[in-house]
């Protein structure tokens, strides 16, 4: 069985990427001639253009006709028209997705309207359970299944590093690393930090934020109260490696109530997460820092291991092809 699984390549640079390619290196090691394809590689943001990614083909335009089912993960492009069974991996939050569409943005929403009615889809996947009644709402005409969200357990590993943070370590490090987005953002994990690090101040707690926006306005005021506090550490943009961070760091803090890329991979480094719904719950920080890193690495290979999320996606795919 030939499965062609149509993402744009950009390497360690965009979860929705990385996440793909978790999903085929497992479905690999299970015998199944599983490759990445760029639906339209002359625009691809990076210029990738090599025939694979650590051990994982990317193949062209050309064997993906020949596949037998085309697994969307951000568009088929040229190969919509071909007469092959679909699959659609639906990635993004759906909030987010109306939102970008109601901003007049991406038309998300409208091609999911228009996805239901193709008959060559044969179902939709999702990654979190919490996703799952949302896309049901725009997907009355297909089945959909939630499959369990994967990561790269051998890349991200438990081994503790001595990164310093740019030298604006803490006696204890906190980190938010999320991307900020329209339908969420860093803002109560900042808050609640800022009142945590007060209520402790023997901790010696300081924030580090990656992934900061271009657009600082409102931003800079409320990052500069933390840094006359004396809780701020490092502020940057997008980071290439997260890997020595979430093991020298002692808690990350998330807004997100869904396993994201941030929350899967320090838990793969044993880096324990807490989610923040609001700024009130800052008192409860203090008992997740003192989560075993052993035990967070062993939920993380529970809760997402890519060798069960192969196992679940094929079992889509077989009745997909039925």
């Amino acid at each position: 069985m030939k499965l062609a699984h149509l993402a744009v390549v950009t390497p360690r640079k965009c979860g929705l990427y990385e996440t793909t390619r978790e999903l085929v290196a497992a479905l690999r090691t299970k015998g199944i001639d599983s490759r990445i394809v760029d639906p339209a590689p002359h625009k691809n943001p990076i210029g990738w253009a090599a025939a694979e990614d650590r051990g994982v083909p990317i193949a062209n335009i050309e064997w993906a006709k020949q596949a037998d089912l085309l697994i969307s993960h951000s568009g088929l492009g040229e190969l919509e028209s071909l007469d092959k069974p679909q699959i659609l991996v639906a990635h993004g939050r759906p909030r987010s997705s109306f939102l970008s569409e109601a901003s007049g943005g991406a038309p998300i929403y409208s091609y999911h309207y228009q996805s239901n009615l193709n008959p060559k889809l044969k179902a939709c996947v999702t990654f979190w359970p919490q996703h799952e009644s949302y896309l049901q709402v725009m997907y009355p005409n297909k089945p959909v299944h939630y499959i369990q969200s994967p990561v790269d357990l051998d890349f991200w590993h438990p081994d503790r590093s001595n990164y310093d943070f740019g030298g604006h370590a803490g006696q204890t490090n906190f980190v938010c690393a999320d991307s900020f987005r329209d339908d969420i953002d860093c803002f109560e994990p900042i808050n609640a930090f800022c009142l945590f690090a007060r209520a402790y101040p023997y901790l010696g707690a300081k924030l580090h934020v990656f992934g900061k926006p271009k657009n600082m306005r409102g931003w800079g005021a409320l990052l500069q109260r933390l840094k006359d506090d004396g809780s701020l550490g490092l502020v940057q943009g997008w980071a290439a490696n997260l890997l020595p961070v979430y093991q020298a760091a002692d808690l990350v803090l998330t807004g997100h109530t869904i396993d994201v890329r941030t929350v899967r991979e320090a838990m793969a480094t044993g880096c324990p997460v807490f989610r923040i719904s609001d700024a009130t719950c800052y008192p409860k920080i203090r008992q997740a820092l003192q989560r075993d890193r052993a035990t967070v690495r062993k939920d993380a290979e529970r809760l997402f291991n890519p060798s069960v999320t192969a196992k679940q996606f094929l079992e889509v795919v077989r009745s997909a092809v039925h």
